[in-house]
Order: structure tokens, then sequence, then C-alpha cells
């Protein structure tokens, strides 16, 4: 069986979006493809991303670019890191970063950007709901 993996943006095309330039883009690249296709369930293993509707197209490589840029800027990795800098105690001091709102609770879970998520979002991805018909 081969694991055929799906390169969703270039580094041309991150330029071109207007991002800052980082220091290791396609490591920071392969980890921003892993979060996204965690949210996205592994959708694009059973659909050409090539022959997706364009503005779906846009919006995950949009998604990458915040992704990566997210991953650069805060060297949070995993969504396990993002857990671990919750809160922070010195001394009697404690301060807690903490949002419990459904957003903050879906970010965390696939160490998305509230960019990256809402650019997914706008685009119709992310929809956990039940779809059925009475008839």
């Amino acid at each position: 069986m081969e694991v055929v993996t799906i390169a969703y943006l270039t580094k041309d095309e991150f330029d071109k979006l207007g991002f800052d330039e980082v220091n290791g883009f396609e490591k920071l690249l392969e980890r921003a493809e892993v979060s996204i296709n965690l949210f996205l369930n592994g959708f694009y293993d059973f659909v050409d991303f090539e022959k997706e509707i364009e503005h779906r197209k846009q919006a995950v490589k949009l998604a990458v670019a915040f992704q990566v840029a997210y991953l650069d800027a805060s060297g949070i990795m995993t969504a396990d890191d993002k857990q671990s800098v919750a809160s922070v105690s010195l001394g009697r001091t404690s301060v807690s970063y903490r949002d419990t709102s459904q957003t903050s609770l879906e970010s965390a879970r696939y160490n998305l950007s509230l960019d990256a998520l809402n650019a997914l979002k706008g685009a119709g991805f992310g929809y956990r709901g039940v779809g059925y018909d009475r008839y």
C-alpha cells in the first residue's frame, strides 16, 4: 500500500499570499498539513485536490499558509504543546489562558490557528452535524 501525500501549498504560493519569511518552511509545511488533514478527517484521501472547487482549494491553501505562519511564530508544534501552555504559575500567581468556547476547543484539538480554522470553516469544512430529510 502506497501512501500518497498531497502538496497543498508551495513556497511560491506562500510568498504570493503575502506572509512573512519563515525558517524551515518545508518542516513547518509538513506539520501544518498534518493538522489540516486531521481537521479535514482525511477528506483529500478520497477526493482529488486538483479537481476540487476553486474556492475550497484556495481556502485550504490559505489555511495551510496561516498554519505555517502560526507554527513559526508560536513554536507550538503539537496539540500537546498547546495544552501544556494553557497556564503559567509563578509563586502564588497563576495565569490561565483557557478559553472554553467551542471554537477554542476545536482549535486546540487539532492545534490549528484560529485564522486557519476560520478559512476552512468559511469554505464549508468542519461541519459535524447530521443531515437528513423527512419525507
